[in-house]
């Protein structure tokens, strides 16, 4: 019997002493952060010749005075908004007014002259197919009513001056637009020929843009474009409607205008803008992150995650745009997660965690 117990001691001892084998151990997953990931979708990728330029007008225009006088009003601010024929200014028109009456008189007094160097004319004409007068004396007649004729005519003319002087000593805005230069004030002198008010129509606007020479053969017009200015945040639309064809003086740059239509007045005349025109434009396929495709050799990939882990995924590159730093690829599916951001201590193949959605 003890026998048997030392035999069952021993057996129990000698399984107590053996060690189960250790589980294998799990891969450590490594918690990707929310901006190194992006789900991909369809969207526009444009490639765009990127531009700086400065806005201005399509159309302005300057007023000057033709009349020399004492301003006596001037009904309009810098800043406002006028209409075609509003009154800017009025100057002191007694000088011009007394020179109109004076004309008129003189036109009447010609005209007088001219009726009757006609009269004349008439009674010589019957005169003279009657026999009583001689051809000489005829056509003397016919000759000062020719002169008489002209008188009045440079009279009208210098009538219709006087009128013009007169309607001078009121300025008017030539266009509709925005008044952004006034030169003059009440009880100051307006000279001849010295512009007083700038008026620019902010309503079209247009980017005036230079363009390398070895780029400005891609362009073409009816292009679209888009741009911000200094400020930010809003993008404007615009088309190129003209290119300059002489290089710019001191470069090898080329001009180009890139009209935009502003209506609802968001540009300013003189501002400074940054855009580019678009080459080309890609609408149907999956849009990335330019850092989020990896070329090596010429053959451009993505890193993907699925099922929990990372995934070399061969894409396809369509177009690659440099100015907004995206590109069209075919090759990953919408809805597939994307690696973005720095691929620095992964690998494919790494088991990784999606950052949690909030």
């Amino acid at each position: 019997m003890y026998r048997l117990f030392f035999v069952l001691l021993i057996g129990v001892l000698a399984g107590c002493g053996e060690h189960e084998p250790a589980a294998p151990e799990k891969p450590v997953s490594r918690l990707l952060a929310a901006e190194d990931v992006q789900v991909a979708q369809k969207g526009a990728v444009v490639d765009s010749l990127p531009f700086t330029g400065t806005l201005n007008p399509l159309s302005s225009s300057v007023v000057g005075s033709e009349l020399e006088g004492t301003v006596l009003a001037v009904p309009v601010r810098e800043g406002e908004t006028v209409h075609r024929n509003q009154v800017l200014a009025r100057i002191d028109s007694r000088v011009a007014r007394e020179a109109l009456m004076e004309q008129e008189a003189q036109l009447a007094n010609y005209q007088s002259k001219l009726g009757l160097a006609r009269i004349k004319l008439e009674k010589q004409r019957e005169l003279f197919q009657k026999g009583f007068i001689s051809k000489l004396a005829f056509e003397e007649e016919s000759s000062n009513f020719r002169i008489a004729e002209g008188e009045f005519r440079v009279q009208q003319t210098q009538l219709m001056r006087a009128r013009k002087v007169l309607a001078d000593s009121v300025l008017r805005a030539p266009i509709d637009g925005v008044l952004y230069q006034r030169k003059i004030n009440p009880g100051e002198q307006a000279q001849r020929g010295v512009n007083l008010f700038s008026i620019a129509d902010l309503s079209v606007m247009e980017v005036t843009a230079s363009i390398p020479s070895q780029l400005v053969g891609r362009l073409k017009l009816g292009m679209a474009a888009q741009f911000r200015t200094e400020a930010g945040g809003q993008t404007f639309q615009g088309r190129l409607v003209r290119m300059n064809p002489v290089a710019m003086s001191g470069t090898r740059s080329f001009a180009v205008y890139i009209r935009v239509d502003n209506r609802d007045s968001h540009l300013r005349a003189g501002q400074f803008v940054q855009g580019g025109i678009a080459l080309s434009r890609i609408d149907d396929l999956v849009a990335l992150p330019l850092p989020a495709v990896h070329d090596i050799d010429g053959q451009p990939w993505v890193m993907i995650v699925q099922a929990g882990r990372l995934v070399r995924q061969s894409v396809t590159l369509r177009l690659r745009s440099e100015t907004n730093r995206q590109a069209a690829v075919s090759g990953v599916a919408p809805g597939q997660v994307v690696m973005t951001g720095s691929l620095l201590g992964l690998k494919a193949g790494d088991a990784v965690t999606l950052p949690t959605r909030r």
